[in-house]
């Protein structure tokens, strides 16, 4: 949760920045921008590679012991309900974020930085959503935590589908955020106690992900074959937000702890 919260802080500041260098120099400038940040963090990662061979050198008492999460049997079958929900909810959430900045402009005519603010607002909101979601997760079922964040997806989408101003927009932001928190802060941890080896449970997550990202191409493309314009996409994400709900709960009645 907490280096799920690290990347959510960064959030708050990406897309606020990325909307107006778009705006004011065009598409190519955010390709300058990313290779900047790429050198920044080649630089920060040497640093702390170079930090943790010091560490390790310095070190001389035994290391810290291993702590197990609780795991959760839901049987393959199971695990390929959970996996197929996470690439649709993967996909809606990918779609969200890439498409926001086409359609607040062209759907809503606003400027393309309430996109930024929006998204921003969002990842800001992530942060304390990640801390209390992780909280509940020693008091109700994770597949249930994962369930309210369904349903607040749900919301978002639908909302996000019938606004015509920035106002909703930026009210609709917490709904995302605890969506967001759910897919992106309890999903990884729901795969670690569904599988107990480590890289193959943390490697089928993120592979949900870019399956996922695929996905939300014919999502987008959605927006300008329909006669709802690019409203659909919005609306197909509800939807299938609210299949992948389904699944979720399909897998929940086989979950043995």
């Amino acid at each position: 949760m907490n280096m799920r919260a690290v990347v959510s802080a960064a959030w708050v500041a990406g897309p606020p920045i990325a909307t107006p260098i778009i705006g004011w120099y065009g598409p190519r400038a955010i390709l300058v921008a990313i290779g900047v940040v790429a050198l920044l963090n080649i630089a920060t990662t040497m640093a702390m590679m170079a930090h943790r061979r010091r560490e390790l050198l310095a070190a001389d008492g035994p290391a810290a012991p291993v702590v197990h999460e609780d795991a959760l049997s839901l049987g393959a079958g199971g695990i390929a309900l959970v996996t197929t929900a996470f690439v649709l909810l993967q996909a809606t959430n990918a779609t969200s974020m890439s498409f926001l900045a086409v359609y607040v402009p062209r759907t809503l005519e606003i400027d393309v930085l309430w996109a930024g603010v929006a998204l921003g607002l969002a990842a800001g909101l992530e942060i304390p959503a990640l801390m209390l979601i992780g909280r509940l997760t020693e008091r109700f079922s994770i597949l249930g935590l994962i369930v309210t964040g369904c349903l607040a997806g749900i919301v978002y989408y639908a909302g996000v589908a019938v606004a015509t101003g920035p106002v909703l927009l930026l009210v609709l932001q917490p709904l995302n955020a605890w969506c967001f928190a759910a897919i992106g802060g309890v999903g990884l941890t729901l795969f670690q106690q569904m599988i107990s080896r480590p890289g193959l449970s943390t490697g089928l997550y993120m592979n949900t992900r870019r399956i996922g990202a695929i996905l939300s191409g014919p999502l987008i493309a959605l927006g300008g074959s329909t006669v709802l314009g690019l409203r659909a996409t919005f609306w197909a994400c509800a939807v299938l937000t609210l299949i992948g709900m389904l699944i979720i709960l399909a897998a929940a009645r086989r979950s043995s702890p």
